[in-house]
């Protein structure tokens, strides 16, 4: 039997747009300072008409992890739509050049590439401005057993909760992964996230999740809580690995019953924390797919997380794989 890849993850296939800015710039477009905001093509092109774009990189927070997992050496599959655009263009060669399996090609027919207009202050606040474009038609006739078995891994996305066909593909992922004895790994991705699914996500968790990834205001929203010592527990109470990040702080692995402190590493200045929590689940994975300790696993988690705050985009500069 040909050896198993790392990891195989669904989620929106889209590029990101790196525009530094400040606070009252992003006030005009009347968005949400430092979280996610979904838009329309014509603000997403009004915004890109306004700005100078310093960066653009395939990415999207899903991308931004399988392109992690590749710069430690390892390996996977990415299953997202988009179309033969100039942005699917891009964004499909740099996958390949990555390493990166793309199995679906160029699926959509009428909407364009999804993108993220991606606002970064000085002191390295991010506003992220989500076009999601085609990455959210995928649906179950997108998934097929051949393109997602043979993996360690299945890494879901959060994000693509919000589209019901989406939600299909992902849960006929699930049951094609577990037949497949693969580990189900789910990022919430967002607190409006689990503001919105919070019932349908403590559904997935308790059915199938195996590893579940959530910052300190994340898991608190599941645990409906505003003390993080009561979100901890409720972490421990789903008998799962749970990877929690609480900024410069560092974060806290959940598995079997204990609770392991991870260091955040030391970074000298930080610039742009576009993609931490992508990469801190980057380098997760990783780990976890070569059988690495909790702590290992954390701590690969954090050299990730800590290269990518260091500059701005949310790709490393250097290979992970020299960092550990």
């Amino acid at each position: 039997m040909t050896e198993r890849l790392d990891v195989v993850g669904i989620g929106n296939a889209m590029v990101d747009a790196i525009i530094p800015s400040n606070k009252n710039e992003i006030e005009k477009h009347q968005i949400n300072r430092d979280s996610m905001n979904l838009i329309d093509e014509d603000l997403k092109n009004n915004l890109h008409n306004s700005y100078s774009i310093k960066e653009m990189v395939g990415g999207g927070s899903l991308g931004n992890s399988m392109f992690g997992i590749t710069s430690f050496s390892g390996n996977g599959s990415f299953i997202g739509k988009i179309k033969n655009d100039d942005i699917g263009i891009y964004l499909q060669k740099d996958m390949v050049r990555e390493g990166l399996k793309f199995p679906l090609g160029f699926t959509s027919p009428d909407i364009s590439t999804g993108c993220c207009t991606i606002f970064v202050e000085e002191d390295g606040t991010r506003t992220m401005c989500t076009f999601l474009g085609a990455g959210t038609l995928i649906s179950p006739e997108d998934i097929k057993e051949n393109d997602i078995k043979n993996h360690k891994i299945a890494y879901l996305e959060g994000y693509l909760w919000d589209n019901e066909n989406a939600k299909k593909a992902m849960k006929k992922m699930v049951d094609i992964c577990k037949a497949d004895d693969q580990k189900i790994a789910f990022t919430l991705s967002d607190l409006f996230c689990v503001d919105r699914h919070r019932d349908s996500f403590q559904e997935l968790i308790n059915n199938d999740v195996d590893i579940l990834f959530a910052n300190e205001d994340e898991i608190k929203s599941m645990a409906q809580t505003s003390s993080f010592e009561e979100g901890l527990e409720y972490a421990k109470s789903l008998n799962i690995t749970a990877a929690i990040t609480k900024g410069s702080s560092g974060s806290v692995v959940v598995s079997n019953g204990s609770v392991t402190e991870i260091n955040a590493q030391k970074v000298d200045k930080v610039v742009d924390t576009t993609g931490a929590g992508d990469l801190f689940a980057a380098g997760f994975l990783y780990g976890y797919s070569k059988n690495k300790n909790m702590e290992e696993c954390g701590d690969y988690a954090s050299i990730a997380a800590a290269e990518v705050i260091s500059h701005y985009g949310a790709r490393p500069l250097v290979k992970l794989s020299s960092l550990i």
